[in-house]
């Protein structure tokens, strides 16, 4: 299907997810749209001084007469239909729309809107991620939605991290430095790029492959069909020729000729270059079924056979056998099965008009869902062998891939990146004198202490939601595995129980070999243990005795130092590190996540914090609220004060309407994280600008306008928030259709609603199991099932 037919099914679809299907509005629902902006609207928006220079005074008269029917919309139709859909207005301080009123006015807007033209540029957003959140979240989860679900056929550009590993895998060797196999792979560069934006990023319908994208694969198909084919066509050139003579060999530094060598071709291939004869059909497929394996990870269909076959031999006519075999080779590399992941429904068409995923295409979608390798012997063998071919099957395969703890799993903690945001934090840069530290590995040894994090909360499967939010307990420089951390620390303890009485200081470079026997037997870590490392351990583990604290290497393996330590509040001096981990850190002070210091430093700023940020990530990933766009005629600088805290500097969002439309919705969630400074440090007081003041921090905040009575009021300071924000079944719902956009690669529509539903309740049912709510979104319909836009029944998805 072409992608570009595929974008356009997904900006119809998504919008037909925001309203209901266009019809003509009759003159009765004018009159009602009219009356209902006179009540709500008018009072602000008329007149020279109408609020956002927004005047609607001439616009109910005209939808009352009798030639509205004929009316033309303007652009003043597509404000109010934005400021409708993403609940800016009425303004906070008025009361709300009623939901049943607020939803039948969009619907009558968008249809009187419908082929104007004034939403094209609303409908193309509608596919990013940053705008999922405009479903409506009632209509999803209150059950009023009968629509089956399904997703669109599609193709799904593969992902960096996919090509990484596809070639890491071995699509080629490169010679040596002498001519010798090296088993270096083939420089390949990175063709695939994703927006580096906050949030899940990898769409299908937003990474489609650009020219970039595929001039940069068509270099390195040419690069790597090269590489395979070298050995062979250097052999056909030496029985053609004969060897190279010795003395036209380069020489190496002793004079002996360096002989050419080459990692061996695939004999697929070998066998076509070293014919002298034309080659059979059956030869073309081999070698082309050897290039599928190599680039594409499968093996052709017939057509795919048939196709190949037909160009080798239009290439071969042109240019011979071998230039036949080249571009060949090189038209599978660029091929469509070599950029995309198809994922187009190959079933029969049910009742819906909805297609199951055929068995590769199943295969290939649970494998990539959690790895970024090709699908292993068992789930290829179950594709092959009929055994994949139903939601049980998908299930039984699901739960073996998240379960087998040898199948590596990288996607898991790659959704928690791209949820939280905390793995940002290296980009953020920070003044070293400012931090009085070396700050430059603090923010990656930051981030490993919250993967081990929320790793560990991953693990233990209960409540993980809950515990990510409000858990008071913390990694230091810690793998997670206490195992290792005590075989590490018991190590440590024989080492320096051996060395302490003998002269450590006075030791060689090289120590004695007796002592290297006995040291290296203690734990591999010693295995280089020469003097000169003794004595820096030595010293170590002695400070480390004589102040009473553990013999674990703060750092370690996994990072130099314990600098960085002093963002938890701990003192680096004195602090004991603790072999069993997690431990409580200081609960009256910070938990959960986002009080982390890697979170707050990738949500801040470079000299101060971000309290917009902030507050924004929480409306938007924990209330799946919006936030509108800022307006490029704005200036959202804040004024600089030295002898102002933040928190009064940011006074000034109060000061215009206009601007506190928008900020009311972040800056009382964001302020509570005053409590930290922009290096994730707790803190009493805050230092003025001019380093001359400080005043005591103000960490209150409010929640507001979430819908949920129990959840709005004012807060004390960040703990009580994330506490409150944890009990809410609203944040637990965002967290699902935030889980939901990772995994399916697109925004939700209002068809999805049952696969949210039976997520969400898997979830609850299993006690906060994260893995019961993957597994319920990856044996969905709307992971299963792809349905062409054309079959579409008219309505199927509108909004309530």
């Amino acid at each position: 299907m072409p992608r570009f037919s595929i974008t356009c099914q997904m900006l119809c679809l998504l919008f037909t997810c925001m309203s209901s299907a266009a019809a003509d509005v009759t003159g009765e629902q004018r009159t009602w749209l009219a009356d209902l902006f006179e009540q709500h609207c008018v009072d602000c928006h008329q007149g020279a001084d109408a609020t956002a220079a927004l005047d609607l005074s001439d616009w109910s008269s005209q939808l009352r007469t009798s030639d509205g029917a004929n009316a033309k919309p303007d652009k003043r139709w597509a404000a109010v239909f934005e400021v409708l859909l993403t609940k800016q207005m009425p303004p906070v301080d008025a009361d709300p729309l009623p939901r049943g009123k607020r939803q039948q006015s969009l619907s009558l807007m968008r249809s009187l809107l419908d082929g104007s033209g004034l939403l094209d540029e609303w409908r193309h957003k509608l596919l990013y991620p940053e705008y999922g959140n405009y479903v409506d979240h009632e209509a999803l989860f209150d059950g009023s939605q009968t629509a089956v679900a399904w997703s669109p056929a599609r193709l799904w550009k593969k992902s960096p991290h996919i090509f990484d590993s596809l070639a890491n895998r071995g699509m080629g060797f490169r010679p040596g430095r002498y001519g010798q196999r090296s088993g270096q792979l083939v420089k390949l560069k990175q063709p695939f790029t994703i927006e580096d934006k906050a949030g899940v990023r990898d769409f299908a319908a937003v990474t489609l492959a650009d020219s970039a994208t595929l001039g940069t694969m068509l270099r390195n198909a040419e690069v790597l069909v090269d590489n395979h084919l070298a050995g062979a066509l250097h052999e056909r050139r030496v029985a053609q020729r004969g060897p190279i003579p010795e003395e036209q060999l380069p020489k190496d530094r002793n004079g002996k000729p360096i002989r050419p060598r080459f990692p061996a071709t695939p004999a697929e291939f070998q066998e076509i270059i070293l014919s002298p004869e034309p080659v059979s059909p059956q030869q073309i497929d081999a070698a082309v079924a050897r290039m599928f394996l190599l680039v594409v990870e499968r093996s052709p269909d017939k057509q795919e056979q048939q196709r190949y076959r037909e160009l080798f031999v239009r290439c071969r006519d042109e240019g011979g056998q071998v230039e036949g075999l080249r571009m060949t080779l090189i038209a599978v590399a660029v091929s469509p099965p070599a950029v995309f992941r198809m994922e187009l429904g190959q079933g029969p068409v049910d009742k819906d008009g909805r297609q199951l995923l055929g068995p590769a295409e199943l295969a290939f979608a649970i494998a990539y869902s959690l790895t970024d390798e090709k699908p292993d012997e068992r789930l290829l063998a179950a594709a092959v062998g009929g055994q994949l071919s139903s939601p049980a099957d998908v299930r039984r395969e699901v739960i073996r891939y998240w379960d087998d703890d040898a199948i590596a799993k990288p996607r898991i903690l790659r959704f928690f990146h791209e949820y939280f945001g905390y793995a940002a934090a290296p980009g953020v840069f920070k003044d070293t004198a400012r931090f009085g530290k070396d700050y430059r590995k603090v923010p990656e040894r930051l981030v490993e202490d919250a993967d081990t994090m929320v790793m560990h909360i991953v693990k233990r499967d209960q409540r993980v939601l809950q515990e990510l939010l409000t858990s008071d307990q913390y990694f230091v420089s810690h793998s997670g595995d206490n195992e290792e951390e005590r075989e590490i620390h018991d190590a440590l303890q024989q080492f320096y129980d051996y060395y302490k009485d003998k002269p450590w200081r006075e030791f060689p470079y090289k120590v004695p070999d007796e002592h290297m026997k006995h040291v290296r037997s203690i734990h591999k870590m010693f295995t280089h243990a020469n003097g000169n490392v003794t004595k820096r351990w030595m010293n170590y583990l002695e400070k480390c005795d004589q102040a009473g604290l553990s013999h674990m290497p703060m750092g370690g393996a996994r990072s130099s130092g314990r600098d960085y330590i002093i963002t938890y509040g701990l003192n680096e001096d004195t602090f004991s590190y603790p072999v069993d981990q997690p431990f409580t850190l200081a609960p009256s002070e910070r938990i959960g996540i986002l009080m982390h210091p890697a979170w707050l430093i990738a949500h801040s700023l470079n000299l101060d914090n971000d309290p917009i940020r902030r507050g924004k990530w929480i409306r938007e990933r924990l209330l799946a609220d919006t936030v509108p766009e800022l307006p490029i005629t704005v200036d959202a600088s804040i004024p600089e004060d030295h002898k102002k805290t933040l928190r009064e500097r940011f006074a000034v969002t109060r000061q215009e309407q206009e601007c506190w439309r928008c900020h009311v919705k972040m800056n009382p969630l964001g302020m509570p994280f005053e409590l930290f400074d922009d290096f994730g440090r707790h803190r009493d007081v805050e230092r003025l600008a001019d380093a001359k003041q400080t005043r005591p921090v103000n960490s209150t905040g409010a929640l507001t306008g979430t819908g949920d009575p129990q959840l709005d009021g004012e807060v004390d300071d960040p703990l009580e928030l994330m506490r409150r924000l944890a009990r809410s079944q609203r944040v637990r719902q965002s967290f699902v259709r935030h889980a939901f956009r990772y995994w399916m690669g697109r925004n939700e529509m209002l068809s999805d609603s049952r696969t949210l539903i039976e997520a969400d309740r898997a979830y609850v049912d299993s006690g906060g199991s994260f893995r019961a709510l993957v597994i319920s979104l990856l044996t969905s319909d709307s992971f299963l099932y792809r349905k062409d836009a054309g079959q579409l029944a008219s309505g199927s998805l509108e909004q309530p």
